[in-house]
């Protein structure tokens, strides 16, 4: 059994002190000079006598750094140096707790530490002052011990090595400033920042907060909410729809929601245009489109009085570039491709759900149209122009947008395109054969035609099986 450093210390101080007082008692009986150092019989010291007790002369000494006594009476024959039990004077033992001492140079000091007891401020005067309870030192650990006993304990001892990979340090995540903390004998513990997802002091596998942070620091923010940055809306119709995106819901982090902040935005209703849009916000698009939804102009001197349209006709999603696809309804629209490659029962059908009255135009009514109110052979005048209008004589071959070329107008008014860009089917049947074997004249030539076959009047006019689909054969329609 280790007895504690304190009673260790009084033991050793008994043991010297008894030591001490047999010495002394064997020194006062002696009687042979050989063995008596003081007080002897025959002692003489210079001046005194050698019955006195007490001297009165001088004093005497045994030289070689032993003290002696003369007539003054006292002393010891030690080395006051180096003796531990004289140390520095006569009867000074060197006790020190916690170590064994020894005397140098007269003073005491420690000569080595008991075991558990270490000298940490190298003072004599305490000897091995700090008692460490670790059985077997070592490598500081967190545990409340001062595992090396070098006086510091758990964070205070730089020698603390924090274990490796013990807490997730990601970089660029918000882990990436996480501490790692000694909790004394509770172990080690990582302090993680507060935006970090935790379940029982560990970082979550999959994030349940969106919140626009990477809450499970593996490199991706919110990956677990998919539909972040979709397109939502409000579930109204038409134009009226507002749109939005995708949200993260700021006043909970678990769920998401439709910010309707984003473009576009919802307009109010207006009258139904031929647009592929439901303008009017009844939930249909191009339904009941009224008379003003299609750019039409009187034919100039036709009687009864008949419209056309302005310009070739177009799907209702066509634009500058795209022809389109949705085959609903045939618009009459400027600046977007005109709808080409259907067949003329094509043609017909969507003219006529245009509403009633609409119609394929007659051939003798697009080239009344043509003529215009000058009654020329071409519709800007009684010459061909060669660059006027999309023929062959153009430098690029190819369908352009609907009145893109101004100058090819009919004179006295904003037809557009009656020549040249797109041949028209008509309803002018050239045979006498029933359906599907008929054969219809087309009007105003094409962008592969040359000069006579842009002509408003031409005497063998062009024509094709009602089944034709060519990319250069398109249509306009026709009100009563």
């Amino acid at each position: 059994m280790r007895l504690p450093p304190s009673l260790r210390t009084s033991l050793l101080r008994a043991v010297l002190s008894a030591l001490t007082a047999t010495l002394a008692l064997t020194a006062s009986a002696c009687t042979d000079s050989a063995y008596c150092f003081t007080q002897c019989s025959g002692d003489t010291g210079t001046g005194g006598t050698t019955t006195s007790t007490s001297g009165t002369g001088g004093s005497g000494a045994i030289g070689g750094g032993f003290a002696g006594n003369g007539g003054t009476g006292g002393g010891c024959d030690a080395d006051l140096m180096s003796d531990v039990e004289n140390c520095g004077e006569c009867g000074h033992v060197c006790l020190l707790p916690g170590a064994t001492a020894k005397c140098e140079l007269g003073q005491c000091v420690v000569d080595m530490c008991l075991d558990g007891d270490y000298d940490l401020n190298a003072l004599a005067d305490d000897g091995c002052e700090y008692a460490c309870i670790v059985p077997v030192p070592g490598p500081e650990q967190c545990n409340g011990l001062d595992d090396d006993c070098d006086g510091k304990v758990d964070s205070d001892d730089p020698d603390l090595v924090p274990p490796a990979n013990f807490c997730t340090l990601t970089p660029g995540t918000p882990c990436e400033t996480t501490q790692i903390l000694c909790n004394g004998a509770e172990g080690w513990s990582c302090q993680y920042p507060p935006e970090v997802e935790l379940v029982a002091g560990f970082v979550r596998l999959t994030e349940t907060k969106c919140d626009g942070l990477d809450g499970n620091c593996d490199g991706s923010v919110d990956e677990w909410f998919t539909e972040l940055g979709k397109p939502c809306s409000d579930m109204g119709v038409g134009q009226c729809k507002d749109m939005g995106q995708i949200v993260c819901d700021p006043q909970n982090p678990a769920t998401t929601l439709c910010d309707l902040s984003f473009p576009p935005d919802a307009l109010p209703p207006g009258p139904e245009l031929c647009n592929g849009k439901d303008d009017d916000c009844d939930g249909f698009a191009d339904n009941a489109l009224p008379d003003a939804a299609f750019e039409m102009e009187l034919i100039p001197g036709a009687n009864p009085p008949v419209k056309v349209d302005r310009f070739e006709a177009s799907r209702p999603d066509a634009g500058g570039l795209t022809a389109g696809i949705l085959e609903t309804v045939a618009c009459s629209t400027q600046a977007v491709l005109p709808w080409t490659g259907g067949s003329f029962s094509e043609a017909e059908a969507a003219c006529a759900a245009r509403g009633p009255g609409y119609r394929l135009c007659t051939a003798p009514e697009l080239e009344k149209a043509c003529r215009g109110t000058a009654n020329t052979l071409y519709p800007y005048g009684p010459t061909y122009a060669g660059l006027t209008c999309n023929g062959a004589d153009q430098p690029v071959q190819g369908v352009l947008p609907t009145g893109q070329l101004a100058a090819c107008v009919v004179t006295g008014a904003t037809l557009f395109d009656l020549s040249g860009n797109v041949a028209e089917w008509t309803t002018t049947q050239t045979n006498v054969a029933p359906a599907p074997d008929r054969i219809f004249q087309l009007h105003g030539g094409s962008y592969l035609s040359p000069s006579l076959g842009l002509a408003c009047t031409i005497e063998l006019a062009p024509r094709a099986a009602e089944k034709t689909l060519l990319p250069n054969i398109g249509f306009r329609c026709c009100k009563d």
